[in-house]
């Protein structure tokens, strides 16, 4: 059976953005062997914290690290206009400004947001993209998400793939959204999650007595969990904003040592 395999294309400077925007909201990964990646430089007085390096986010590699300033986002962001020169792209991304500039066959991106709770201050993530590499794994990249498409019905669409490496652990996380009702993607996904030696833990839902208080597209969601040989898969399975449509979210972790 064919799948569809059709992704968001958005500009190098927003898919790098994006990318760090998902790690800000929780994904992790280990630090990879040093290479000649670009080297971005930090405000004086900044203080840095590692988010990870080897991770992959739609076949694109990237580094990422973090930092924070005492000075305000207008403040932090002219310093990086002047550190970082000209061509420079300018965007706002989930209420983040991202600076954006191409060095070689990679992307710099640096974004900024202000520090929450009235805090004075410049949170920021600088993320280094490998454009060459990516598009040399062009064909190994369509493969891998063939793969993870086959798990769900025909038509789904791929909303977003990461992949990062942990302690180590391999973990996939992959977004999609299709037509078909939450019941058939579950069905189908459990059917062939099995068929690559998983197996159906449990499956949770939403408190009935709290359901009623939550959005439609969460009181009627569930979590499924996996257990395999030395991995393991979760997925969340609801419908999506858009009417007609279920959201599927799979995350799976293999021990790397294994798969080796």
């Amino acid at each position: 059976m064919t799948h569809a395999t059709s992704l968001h294309r958005p500009s190098r400077a927003r898919a790098c953005a994006l990318a760090a925007a998902l790690l800000l909201a929780g994904a992790t990964c280990a630090a990879a062997p040093a290479a000649s990646w670009p080297s971005v430089a930090l405000p004086s007085g900044a203080k840095p914290f590692q988010i990870g390096e080897q991770l992959s986010v739609g076949g694109y590699p990237m580094r990422l690290q973090g930092f924070v300033t005492n000075t305000a986002p207008l403040e932090t962001a002219e310093w990086f206009r002047r550190s970082l020169g000209q061509p420079l792209v300018e965007d706002v991304v989930m209420d983040k400004l991202v600076l954006g500039q191409a060095r070689g066959g990679y992307y710099v991106s640096v974004m900024l947001e202000a520090l929450p709770n009235g805090r004075t201050g410049t949170r920021g993530t600088v993320t280094v993209s490998d454009l060459k590499t990516a598009y040399d794994r062009r064909d190994a990249t369509r493969a891998v998400n063939e793969h993870l498409l086959a798990r769900l019905p025909y038509g789904t669409r791929l909303v977003n793939q990461m992949t990062s490496t942990e302690r180590g652990k391999a973990t996939a996380y992959v977004m999609a959204e299709n037509g078909q009702s939450p019941q058939l993607n579950r069905d189908y996904l459990v059917d062939k999650l099995q068929a690559e030696g998983y197996v159906l833990e449990r499956e949770a839902r939403p408190d009935t007595a709290r359901a009623p208080s939550l959005p439609e597209t969460l009181a009627a969601g569930r979590t499924l969990f996996f257990k395999g040989k030395n991995k393991e898969a979760m997925a969340v399975i609801r419908p999506a904003i858009k009417e007609g449509y279920t959201s599927i979210v799979i995350q799976t972790t293999n021990l790397v040592e294994a798969i080796k």
